[in-house]
């Protein structure tokens, strides 16, 4: 199906009326984060066969973290440029497609990419970005969570976003309702288990 065949996907649901969130598992559910209204859209995507295994080297690399701008094909090779060994051609055509999805659902020409493989806590206390629009997307390792609304203290059961779903968060920067999120915490998990795989997609700051 187009992506810009419909604003809402057939398969698309909004988590109750009054969440401003919407959950779907057609690639156009991410045209919903569009409406003012509408603070989150996550497209549920499955995880490729062997993608794990495929990106076992580059977490035998630790913790790192790697930067691009500008149109998605530059900002890709900036961001190549810093990555440990082993980055599959797979995982980074999944980062160029995502990249122009972003640049077309924002109507930039120019996208900033940030890739972190994380071994310990990051960003634990919910929080809404200062940004117009930003895109995660967590290839490995638990996803990040989130709760309706802005108000931290309504924090205490967070969803969760599943491993290689795409969530497009709106920021505060775009006018409209908003959904707090947070890494999730590291710490109290196994060793073993410590280590995520987070892409981060934003618009460009703004030119003063």
């Amino acid at each position: 199906m187009p992506l810009f065949c419909e604003a809402f996907a057939p398969e698309a649901r909004s988590m109750d009326a009054a969440a401003r969130a919407v959950v779907g598992a057609a690639e156009n559910t991410l045209l919903a984060a569009l409406h003012p209204q509408v603070a989150l859209a996550v497209w549920l995507r499955e995880e490729p066969r062997h993608f794990a295994r495929s990106l076992r080297p580059m977490r035998e690399g630790g913790a790192f973290r790697a930067t691009g701008e500008g149109p998605p094909e530059a900002a890709l090779d900036g961001l190549c440029t810093q990555l440990p060994d082993g980055a599959p051609a797979e995982f980074l055509t999944d980062i160029f497609r995502l990249a122009t999805l972003f640049g077309a659902l924002t109507r930039s020409e120019t996208v900033r990419l940030r890739l972190e493989g994380i071994t310990g806590d990051a960003c634990r206390k919910f929080h809404v970005d200062a940004v117009g629009y930003r895109m995660l997307v967590t290839y490995a390792g638990p996803g990040t969570q989130w709760v309706m609304g802005d108000d931290p203290e309504i924090a205490a059961s967070p969803e969760q976003i599943p491993r290689c779903a795409v969530a497009l968060f709106r920021g505060r920067r775009r006018p409209g309702g908003h959904a707090l999120h947070r890494s999730p915490p590291l710490s109290d998990l196994p060793e073993a288990q410590r280590w995520r795989l987070l892409l981060c997609i934003d618009e460009p700051e703004p030119t003063p």
